[in-house]
């Protein structure tokens, strides 16, 4: 591990053609973004690639805590969760993909990936309906999991930390044939942890086996699959502003009070992944590739919280119970080129063809009735009843898309896409129909000038929609939510910068929202907006020393009745984080690597429910330690909230704490 590299240019062959200029690489690697929204440092877009390394060095345990070090996301917003990811991308929650394969979560049916089983973490920033049609207006987080390679390696962890931490993973990567044609990879882990709640804790189980066959030079089949089992008693994190960012004579609320009922609370989660990775090179620049996931997940679920409180020591409580199953079938179809067009122009066309399936059927109920409870002196135990009303949904999806990427002379950089989706849902959510159709077309585009000088100004636009079952008040059905961004920047590459730069104003806006008239009546008038600014860097100060920074400026409003627009409740004005690290050389080791970093939150307000009521900002400080022992032998600790800071992350009607302080100290055998 030690020293992250810092990220330069992914997609350009810097020996190219002999007039000396930049070339567009085309890389094929089935279930990326790459093709349809380049990832490239030169590309005209915001985007981030976290690699493995990243994520063990910073000591993550989820994906949320893996994007903490990122310009423009707001990470664990509702404090530590040990049952679902939690973050927001310029302000508006973001879709999640595995190996290129959305989740489709459908309400409380979420699928939860394990961070040990990722080799790298791709992100989109803003709108984006290329790269997979209906989707959140705050980007796109695709995880590629890890896969086999032609080289063997054997990867042990033993681990043990705060809150009764404990686990143990591997990571065996072989070659089945002499030839090397067959190879393979084994992945499993297990863990436990307690919440930061008492009575709160999760066991998770995960195996995923993989083989990789190459028939030819042209031609590759991966096979995939994964099983990942959860069980505990998940963390509520659900509390009123009375006891949190309100006093009350009695003090205010411990942040590891359980408001939840510890002998009903529950969460038993099943998830298997079966499918295939396809590419096939036809021609010397044109590949055939196909991604096909088949993904089952069982979710028996029972939450109890607190939703406000009696404005003396009690709190009200509700439950929402969970009990069903999601069956998804996913196939993508792609072809790629490359097209040269004289010395000075090329052009990689990406054409393709998607469909999906999605079947869930069960029982939900999103509130139900719990006894009060004493928030100062709890006593659990009180009975109540839980039942819940069939949820069944049908939903189809088919889309068709092209996008090209095009480079003009040694300068002038451009994406272009288009995508047309249908979009189809049947059945029923609590007795209310849940149905829709919808067709919706989707474009994105992009330009940038890459300087001679290392200093490359950039435009785009992009667009995203997501459909919204029901229908308003006035029985009109609900119309899909509309994204769209505009985004202006520039990325620093100069030649006296051991790394990049990026500098980008952003403007983001999602129409159709829900709002209530003056009959309140909810109506679909309403928007939400964000415009702001990203700052990030990622270089060498010195061979040793490396520097990752962050800053975001949000101005994000949302409109709550046709009316009143009040600002984004969790959205902090100003973000920054820091994170530098620096590698020793020692006598007669391979090394020693210390890291430190800063995330820094401004205040935030709930101007709808709790206007007046200032969320103050927080600072949180990390820490890493990574001791190389030897080739195969390393020992690392990593601290997260090192100083044990108590903080409130946020108000949005509920408040949520932050996660308290973690520790974790890890042994690590690696051979290869």
């Amino acid at each position: 591990m030690g020293l992250a590299a810092p990220a330069h240019a992914q997609g350009l062959d810097a020996a190219s053609a002999s007039n000396g200029t930049q070339t567009l690489q085309a890389v094929t690697v089935v279930g990326s973004v790459d093709e349809l929204q380049s990832l490239d440092f030169y590309a005209p877009n915001s985007s981030a690639v976290i690699d493995r390394q990243a994520i063990e060095t910073q000591g993550a345990r989820k994906l949320d805590q893996a994007l903490q070090y990122q310009a423009g996301i707001l990470s664990e917003p509702f404090g530590g969760d040990n049952k679902v990811e939690w973050f927001k991308i310029r302000g508006f929650d973001a879709s999640t993909m595995l190996d290129g394969t959305p989740t489709t979560p459908n309400g409380f049916f979420v699928w939860k990936p394990e961070i040990f089983g990722v080799e790298s973490v791709e992100v989109l920033k803003g709108p984006n309906a290329l790269v997979f049609g209906a989707s959140e207006a705050g980007g796109v987080v695709n995880l590629i999991t890890k896969r086999p390679h032609k080289k063997e390696s054997l990867q042990l962890n033993a681990e043990v930390g705060t809150r009764d931490r404990r686990g143990i993973s591997a990571d065996y990567n072989g070659l089945a044939n002499e030839d090397g044609s067959v190879y393979y990879r084994i992945v499993a882990q297990t863990r436990r942890e307690d919440g930061m709640q008492r009575g709160t804790d999760m066991k998770s189980h995960y195996l995923a086996p993989s083989v990789s066959i190459d028939f030819s030079d042209r031609t590759t089949l991966t096979l995939l699959g994964s099983i990942q089992r959860e069980d505990g008693h998940p963390t509520n994190g659900f509390l009123p502003a009375y006891g949190t960012i309100i006093k009350t004579p009695y003090g205010r609320i411990d942040r590891r009070t359980h408001v939840g009922e510890p002998d009903a609370d529950k969460l038993d989660r099943t998830q298997i992944n079966a499918g295939w990775l396809f590419s096939h090179t036809f021609a010397n620049d044109w590949t055939f590739t196909q991604n096909y996931k088949f993904s089952h997940l069982d979710l028996d679920q029972l939450n109890v919280f607190a939703w406000s409180s009696d404005g003396n020591r009690e709190l009200l409580r509700g439950y929402s119970f969970t009990d069903g199953k999601t069956k998804t079938h996913y196939i993508d179809n792609r072809i790629s080129g490359h097209l040269r067009l004289g010395e000075s122009v090329e052009i990689l066309p990406t054409f393709g063809i998607d469909y999906l399936k999605s079947d869930t059927s069960g029982r939900n109920n999103g509130f139900g009735y719990v006894p009060n409870l004493d928030m100062f002196a709890p006593v659990h135990g009180q009975p109540f009843t839980v039942d819940g009303t069939p949820y069944d949904l049908d939903s189809k999806q088919l889309g068709i898309y092209a996008s090209a990427q095009l480079r003009l002379g040694a300068n002038w950089n451009f994406n272009a896409g288009l995508r047309h989706d249908r979009v189809k849902n049947d059945g029923r959510v609590n007795n209310a129909d849940a149905s829709y159709d919808e067709s919706k077309n989707s474009v994105n585009v992009g330009a940038m000038y890459i300087g001679d000088n290392g200093i490359s100004p950039y435009v785009s636009y992009s667009e995203s929609f997501k459909p919204v079952a029901g229908a308003d008040g006035y029985g009109k059905a609900y119309r899909p939510y509309e994204g769209q961004q505009t985004e202006v920047g520039v990325k620093l590459q100069p030649a006296w910068l051991d790394g990049t730069i990026t500098l980008a104003y952003f403007d983001v806006e999602e129409k159709n929202a829900l709002v209530s008239d003056a009959s309140n009546i909810q109506t679909q008038t309403g928007k939400r907006t964000n415009k702001g600014v990203e700052l990030e860097g990622d270089f060498n100060l010195a061979p040793n020393t490396a520097l990752k920074l962050s800053y975001t400026h949000n101005h994000s409003r949302q409109d709550v009745t046709d009316t009143q627009t009040i600002r984004t409740p969790l959205l902090p004005k100003h973000q920054a984080s820091l994170w530098v690290s620096h590698r020793l050389e020692l006598p007669n080791s391979q090394g020693l690597t210390l890291a430190a970093g800063a995330r820094y939150n401004g205040s935030t307000e709930d101007e709808r429910y709790y206007p007046g009521e200032r969320i103050d900002s927080y600072t949180l400080l990390d820490f890493m330690a990574r001791y190389q022992i030897d080739r195969a032998w390393a020992v690392q600790l990593n601290a997260r909230n090192l100083t044990d800071k108590k903080y409130v992350s946020g108000c949005d009607f509920y408040c949520y704490y932050g996660n308290e302080r973690t520790v974790d100290v890890q042994l690590q055998y690696q051979w290869q």
